[in-house]
């Protein structure tokens, strides 16, 4: 594979891995009520508690991850990082009390705090003075993460009648994307 086409190949598959870093921040979204009622929390914001848990697991740690970054592979941090990620969302789908969603949401966002240090340092280095094309490219991923999550979930809860499922089923997605990167 030449250098061209290697460097076009891992952005489509950086495209793809920031598809999925912004999905899970919103898939949540329209599923609030059903976690409500799935696990009969008393309100609302014990729902709403999980993507609260789940971004400060994203954020809190993004200065180590971007150290780690800059000192360890980064396509083996962003496989790594999806994995759990994925493996977060499973955790959530298959949580049998809260707790259990809480610590799934834990891990989910700690996954995802990979991407964002190692995937811009990534494109940064693979496009090294003619990056702004392929920032863009990768930042399409991230919006069509961002507009299909909740409309995903929210029309698989409705079709299936369970909660659990899209988030299963997303988690699984994430999961195989890590494998193939």
């Amino acid at each position: 594979m030449s250098n061209v086409s290697n460097r076009n190949h891992t952005l489509a598959l950086l495209t793809v891995l920031h598809f999925f870093t912004h999905l899970y921040h919103v898939a949540l979204l329209p599923l609030f009520l059903k976690i409500q009622d799935g696990f009969k929390l008393a309100n609302t914001e014990e729902a709403t508690l999980l993507l609260t848990v789940l971004m400060l697991a994203y954020y809190a740690p993004s200065y180590m991850t971007g150290v780690l970054a800059d000192s360890l592979d980064r396509k083996k941090l962003l496989a790594l990082g999806l994995a759990l990620n994925g493996l977060g969302f499973i955790g959530l789908a298959w949580a049998h009390t809260y707790s259990m969603a809480i610590v799934s949401a834990v891990v989910a966002g700690l996954g995802g705090s990979v991407y964002h240090p190692s995937g811009m340092a990534l494109v940064a280095d693979l496009f090294h003075g003619k990056s702004g094309r392929a920032f863009g490219i990768v930042g399409i991923g991230g919006g069509a993460g961002f507009f299909l999550g909740p409309l995903y979930t929210g029309w698989r809860a409705d079709m299936t009648g369970s909660w659990q499922i899209p988030l299963l089923e997303l988690g699984v997605a994430g999961v195989v994307a890590s494998i193939l990167f």
